[in-house]
């Protein structure tokens, strides 16, 4: 879930409950996770607390001596817009809990509940409330408006140091080298590379050199005149010349063959190229920024990539770790994404539901940040209620255990253990609601549990 270590001591909490024992053990507790709380025994007071402004989560029992939770709920809603709200409930009022859920209300809680069960979910709500305000700063990832610790890249330790990192090369004219996975960002750190340096007004021209023919490649980089070679019917300009007084970003530059490595560092060191079929020289001034998921020192113990051109464009060094390496960015990428795309497409999305969240974190993303973007803009497209739920994800992450398709029956069986192992971690093992969270008694979720092999 969201990390432990996260530092909510600038946030405040508001807890209604006319329980003075709960209310104590609830305050003692939340104090000790170094997380600022105010109480109130009654509705009045508790309005009294939100009209200082200083509320940013709300905790709420569905019953108060002067009204109900549901009454603070929408006074919330409609006055204090963006406030979330847990609402504690006993057993018998989760049908109106769920009422609430679908007008907005963030989540709820069945008494008795663990007390762990319960900092759980108010850290969750604050860490997206931390998410929401670091985000919103955001207006893109053209890095126009970027700063150490804007959260363009993520939010985790890692990207941080990457992000001060980038804004410390700004100040130079470096070569870049950026190394990771497929689908980790890499492109996007180019971009702001590009964006916060001194050829901020220069062009940015991108070449992935994986997609271009091996025979075209020095065509594609340097140019060419008419009459090169076969079918050079004109000349043509190479993204060389292109990214003149700019950057020149070289994706995937592991694939470039050997042959072609070799002008490619006279290039760089020389500042001078000549189109093919030219032996006019002509001086070009770019940065370069590389990148690549290859391992280049094993390719150069295979003798696939050059040594010297290795050290020329392994200057500043920017390695990205995969997604499933960095936890703290998938919730908060995911809900970035969402918040994008929600507005892109018009549609008003709250957010994840706490089922959505807890699936995210379990899955291992072999394709990174692309892969996340992909999960929740199709979901996003199915999604038809105030946020995304189960069923928007399932149809598109269920994993097939061959290449075979998959009986209806079998589809089914997954999603359910799918669903079932998320309600429960959801609810730390806690059958009852787990049962009530899938709308299923308790006997038949024990039955599926016992069925499937699955344990609490």
């Amino acid at each position: 879930m969201e990390t432990a270590t996260e530092d909510f001591s600038g946030f405040r909490v508001l807890l209604v409950e006319d329980d003075e024992i709960m209310r104590l053990s609830v305050e003692d507790r939340l104090h000790l996770e170094n997380i600022p709380i105010v109480s109130a025994p009654t509705l009045a007071d508790a309005l009294r607390h939100l009209r200082t402004g200083e509320i940013d989560l709300v905790v709420s029992d569905l019953r108060l001596p002067d009204g109900t939770g549901a009454d603070l709920f929408h006074d919330v809603s409609h006055k204090y817009p963006g406030t979330p709200v847990i609402m504690m409930t006993a057993y018998g009022s989760v049908p109106e809990a769920i009422e609430l859920v679908k007008a907005g209300l963030s989540d709820y809680l069945i008494k008795p509940f663990k007390m762990q069960s319960f900092v759980s979910r108010v850290r969750r709500n604050l860490s997206k409330i931390a998410d929401e305000r670091l985000s919103t700063e955001i207006t893109g990832l053209d890095g126009t408006q970027f700063k150490p610790g804007s959260g363009v890249v993520g939010k985790s330790p890692v990207m941080r140091r990457i992000e001060r990192l980038i804004h410390r090369i700004g100040k130079v004219d470096s070569t870049v080298l950026i190394t990771g996975e497929s689908g980790v960002g890499k492109e996007v750190v180019a971009t702001l590379i590009h964006r916060n340096g001194p050829r901020s007004d220069g062009p940015l021209v991108r070449v992935n050199c994986a997609a271009i023919p091996a025979n075209l490649v020095e065509s594609e980089l340097f140019g060419h005149e008419k009459g090169a070679f076969t079918g050079a019917d004109r000349q043509r300009i190479g993204r060389f010349e292109q990214a003149n007084g700019g950057t020149l970003f070289l994706d995937e530059i592991a694939e470039i063959p050997p042959e072609t490595q070799v002008k490619l560092l006279r290039v760089i060191q020389e500042r001078s190229l000549e189109r093919l079929g030219s032996g006019t020289p002509i001086e070009v001034d770019v940065r370069i920024v590389a990148a690549t998921q290859a391992n280049l020192e094993k390719a150069i113990e295979e003798n696939t990539f050059r040594s010297d051109l290795f050290w020329r464009l392994n200057v500043v060094r920017i390695h990205i770790p995969p997604l499933r390496e960095r936890p703290d960015d998938i919730l908060y990428l995911a809900r970035l994404f969402t918040q994008q795309q929600a507005r892109q497409v018009g549609k008003e999305i709250a957010g994840l539901s706490p089922e959505v969240e807890d699936y995210l974190l379990m899955q291992g993303y072999p394709g990174n940040v692309r892969e996340l973007r992909n999960v929740i803009e199709r979901a996003l497209v199915l999604c038809d209620g105030t946020r995304i739920e189960m069923h928007d994800l399932l149809p598109f992450e269920l994993e097939l255990s061959d290449d075979k398709p998959q009986s209806l029956k079998d589809v089914v069986r997954d999603a359910e253990i799918q669903a079932i192992r998320s309600a429960l971690a959801r609810y730390d093992g806690a059958i009852m609601e787990a049962a009530q969270s899938l709308g299923i008694s308790r006997k038949n979720l024990w039955e599926k549990m016992k069925r499937y092999g699955l344990s609490a």
